[in-house]
């Protein structure tokens, strides 16, 4: 799965913060604690968990869902 070259970590980090401040704001703690998940995967530079979850090494949805 190749990377969209416009993509950056500092702009998903931005992204996923402005994500998170909503999230706590609304109280929605599903949601705050995978955008949290996100963060601490983005700073050790590994694959969102998230989407690790739903979809198979070449993007595709996983067939076991």
């Amino acid at each position: 799965m190749t990377q969209d070259p416009s993509w950056s970590a500092q702009q998903e980090q931005e992204r996923l913060e402005r994500a998170l401040a909503i999230a706590q704001r609304s109280g929605n703690r599903f949601m705050q604690e995978n955008i949290e998940r996100e963060l601490e995967a983005l700073a050790r530079q590994e694959p969102s968990p998230l989407i690790e979850q739903y979809l198979d090494q070449d993007g595709q949805i996983r067939p076991d869902l």
